[in-house]
């Protein structure tokens, strides 16, 4: 049953609403997905603070517009869109979308980024897919702060481990 136009006008202040609020988003289309796909996909983006929609066409472009957002423009093929947005960076949107499209069979496939409203292409989303999350980045500088101290004490527990081991020699001897 199609909506009407008061229906379609609160969709399109909601997603609106949505691509202002959130300066990442993804657009991606799919076929012959099934429900539980999808449920299960919203699932995994509600644990991350994100959400994703189906979304018609028209009705995103209209939404962008509105949001500010220029040149969206998605083809009326026979493929579904779907809307990811939210999350606190990027990179955390960009893997979510790709771990998806890369996890379905090629049946999901990224149309295009928004990123702080400007449209982005399918190459960006797939670069910032794969940087490190911000986790790792902590853990990682933190790992690179702990070295140098690291090494040390083992270069000093190294020198007396050493003169320890001669000692008993000597005394085996």
């Amino acid at each position: 049953m199609p909506k009407t136009k008061e229906q379609k006008a609160v969709v399109i202040d909601e997603l609106a609403q949505a691509l202002k609020q959130s300066a990442n988003s993804i657009v991606t289309d799919f076929t012959k997905l099934t429900m539980v796909d999808l449920d299960s996909f919203r699932k995994k983006a509600r644990e991350q603070g994100m959400r994703y929609t189906i979304v018609k066409p028209t009705l995103v472009q209209i939404a962008a517009k509105q949001a500010g957002v220029e040149g969206l423009q998605l083809a009326k093929t026979g493929k579904s869109y779907g809307l990811v947005w939210g999350g606190k960076d990027e990179v955390g949107v960009s893997k979510l979308a790709y771990e998806f499209a890369k996890g379905s069979d090629d049946r999901v496939h990224i149309t295009l980024g928004i990123i702080d409203s400007k449209l982005v292409p399918v190459e960006m989303i797939i670069q910032l897919a794969m940087l490190p999350s911000y986790e790792e980045l902590m853990t990682r500088i933190v790992g690179s702060m702990n070295a140098p101290i690291a090494n040390f004490t083992y270069g000093l527990n190294y020198n007396l481990q050493s003169f320890y081991n001669v000692i008993n020699r000597l005394i085996d001897a």
